[in-house]
């Protein structure tokens, strides 16, 4: 049983190559509208067989949307089979180019570590992009979902925190940004606007939200 209020993972999964998922090899960079598994029968043992993959992407192609659909056999290395291992339902939100972004719903954080070391086991890179909790008196901490935001302005906003650059005084300027990431300071401030305006106004948006 849970001890204390269940949360929301944002996760990105990329599955295996030899997995072979049909999200993956037949979308590229989409939305997903709708996205569950089915299954005709049950073995004794509690396993399902004879699984069936649905999933119904919206497309983009000179301003004009479109529904697709995407279907297949479960294979028994199906990523989406562990999430159901641990009693849970996969949420898949968009595909970005071998990444899966997924949300799902967990009882805890014990849950959540427990899904991501299985599907680790079964040879997935997953990284954990947000987490959102309410607790007893009904506020709510969050971790942002961040997949908005390129390597490129992550690695620049690294450095700026390794530097001093938010600190108070200031211990590193845009020069010395401009230095250690080899680029110039004008390209270095954009990407820290960028990231920056990205994260405010997800903030901004989560404290509008009633």
């Amino acid at each position: 049983m849970a001890d204390g209020p269940p949360i929301t993972a944002t996760l990105a999964v990329e599955p295996p190559p030899e997995a072979d998922c049909v999200v993956v090899s037949a979308t590229d960079d989409v939305d997903i509208q709708d996205h569950n598994l089915t299954f005709s029968r049950s073995t004794g043992n509690g396993d399902l067989e004879d699984g069936t993959c649905n999933t119904k992407v919206v497309e983009e192609e000179e301003g004009v949307f479109s529904d697709r659909y995407v279907r297949s056999d479960v294979a028994s290395g199906c990523f989406c089979l562990v999430f159901h291992e641990v009693d849970c339902v996969p949420s898949i939100e968009r595909v970005q180019g071998n990444r899966i972004v997924i949300s799902v719903l967990l009882p805890d954080r014990e849950t959540l570590r427990e899904l991501v070391s299985r599907l680790r086991e079964g040879g997935s890179s997953v990284d954990v992009y947000g987490i959102t909790q309410s607790n007893v008196e009904g506020t709510e901490s969050i971790v942002m979902d961040v997949t908005d935001i390129t390597d490129k302005q992550r690695e620049a906003l690294m450095v700026a925190v390794e530097e001093g650059y938010y600190d108070t005084p200031r211990n590193a300027d845009l020069e010395v940004l401009a230095d250690r990431l080899d680029i110039s300071k004008s390209a270095v401030s954009q990407r820290l606007k960028s990231i920056e305006s990205k994260l405010i106004h997800k903030l901004v948006d989560h404290w509008s939200i009633d």
